[in-house]
């Protein structure tokens, strides 16, 4: 809730839902997943996003900047093989997408696969809890705590990290809220999507039947990990 560039952010409406409620319909629609816990701070701030949260998602309350901390000490408890990372700020994550990263991820023994050729917001990332585990008791950087992944992979020759090549075309865009425009070009997405899940294939058909969307925050500069800063 206390982001930077556009605070609340995780509340605001799309089509009549928070915005966060729709980034946990879409975690909750990935079948590999057994278990789903929303990593909040414990400032007061974010009261209304865990009162928003509650009976609907388990919810954990941690460190501000140290969200590797935070992440770590969400998952820890069901001693996970798989953490799968998504932040609520991404409204219109594909199900599917996720569950090939998994797929993926299992398949090709890998610790990390993340979001590398996708558009913004589409994907996530999938670690190996012990990898993860690790990071966490290692990273020092002000950054790799705030980002949560950055030691994983930043360090390929500790870590196997992989990727996940998409299979079909991509919508253009940029589909994670940080700023105003951010949430404008979302919440016309919303719109045309009603109660319909995002996935690429919807994603793509919007935008290219309405080109004019895409700049409405085609000029949004998107955060590098080095900048370590909430929001």
């Amino acid at each position: 809730m206390a982001s930077t560039r556009l605070p609340g952010k995780s509340l605001e409406p799309l089509a009549g839902r928070p915005l966060v409620l729709w980034t946990v319909a879409a975690m909750q629609a990935v079948p590999e997943l057994a278990n789903l816990v929303v990593a909040i701070t414990e400032e007061r701030s974010d009261d209304p996003l865990a009162a928003a949260l509650e009976g609907r998602v388990s919810v954990h309350r941690g460190p501000v900047h140290d969200v590797l901390r935070r992440v770590q000490d969400a998952v820890a408890p069901f001693r996970p093989d798989l953490v799968v990372r998504e932040t609520a700020d991404n409204p219109f994550v594909d199900p599917a997408v996720v569950s090939a990263q998994v797929t993926r991820c299992i398949e090709g023994g890998f610790d990390y696969v993340g979001t590398a050729g996708w558009p913004l917001g589409i994907a996530a990332e999938v670690a190996r809890g012990a990898a993860l585990a690790e990071a966490d008791r290692e990273a020092a950087e002000p950054a790799e705590r705030e980002h949560v992944t950055p030691f994983l992979y930043s360090h390929p020759e500790r870590f196997r990290v992989g990727s996940l090549s998409p299979t079909m075309p991509l919508p253009s865009g940029r589909f994670t809220v940080d700023t105003a425009e951010d949430l404008a070009f979302v919440r016309a997405i919303a719109e045309r999507l009603g109660r319909e899940r995002a996935s690429v294939a919807r994603l793509r058909a919007i935008v290219e039947a309405e080109p004019e969307l895409v700049a409405i925050n085609a000029g949004v500069r998107q955060k590098t990990w080095q900048e370590a800063e909430v929001g």
